[in-house]
């Protein structure tokens, strides 16, 4: 099969490059949807991926990551986080976190989870949901927009309605001011980027860089966990980022960003 032949390829194309530095922020979107996509992962699967980094990793949350980023042995921390906000967050991968003690974040499309509106054919969470597991000390909570639109499409006004409409949602209904945002789609977006910095205190992308760079808490990118990573490419992305893979995803998507 041509992914997992690329997937192989990608393993071998890290081992010589430089190796990545500073913690795995880890991408999930839905846990257990049952919609055969690649970012739907099942429950029992993430289960594994958990208990292996409860053991062989140090799982923080988001703050601590970015605290210690540049610290020595900063490759060995993981933050486990999760974009969009489906149900299925709450139903399968919630109890695992609560279980194992694993802290993580939740990037929150407050559109759907206001209105009910179904994101890739899957449920939202509700916000009683989420100010449950708010509550639990595990989850920090962060802003994905309120409707998810490409940024690099929007003039600034635009872009600052929709950064300000999810703020004000998330803090009127669970009593939490966002500090954390994800870029919709992983795309960065030069016209939003001044907004995004004076409204949080840092932002992702969405996968691996290609090579290292310098530390930027408004440009971060991550390491998207897929359907197909299974077991043992979850580790190998842990290790080198499957770089090659990334690299041939954002040709395919035509995305030039960082």
């Amino acid at each position: 099969m041509l992914r997992m032949a690329i997937k192989a390829l990608s393993v071998l194309v890290d081992r010589i490059r430089p190796p990545m530095s500073g913690p795995r922020i880890l991408i999930y979107h839905q846990v257990g949807a049952g919609s055969g996509l690649q970012m739907d992962v099942l429950p029992d699967v993430f289960r594994r991926h958990m208990e292996w980094l409860a053991y062989h990793r140090k799982v923080v949350p988001l703050a601590h990551a970015l605290d210690a980023w540049n610290d020595p042995g900063s490759e060995r921390l993981v933050v486990v986080s999760f974009d969009d906000g489906y149900r299925g967050v709450f139903d399968h991968a919630f109890p695992v976190l609560v279980e194992l003690g694993l802290p993580f974040t939740l990037y929150l499309t407050t559109e759907p989870i206001e209105t009910g509106r179904p994101m890739s054919g899957a449920p939202p969470l509700t916000w009683k949901q989420i100010a449950l597991m708010a509550e639990s000390g595990l989850a920090t909570i962060g802003a994905h927009t309120h409707t998810h639109p490409d940024l690099r499409d929007l003039e600034p006004e635009h872009i600052e309605e929709e950064l300000a409409t999810s703020n004000r949602l998330i803090w009127e209904r669970v009593g939490v001011e966002p500090v954390h945002f994800a870029y919709p789609w992983g795309y960065w977006s030069p016209q939003a980027d001044p907004l995004v910095r004076n409204s949080y205190v840092s932002a992702v992308l969405g996968g691996t860089a290609s090579d290292p760079q310098t530390f930027d808490p408004h440009r971060i990118n991550r390491c998207p966990v897929l359907a197909s990573d299974g077991f043992v490419f979850f580790r190998e992305r842990l290790r080198g980022g499957l770089r090659l893979e990334e690299a041939i995803r954002r040709v395919v998507r035509g995305y030039r960003g960082p």
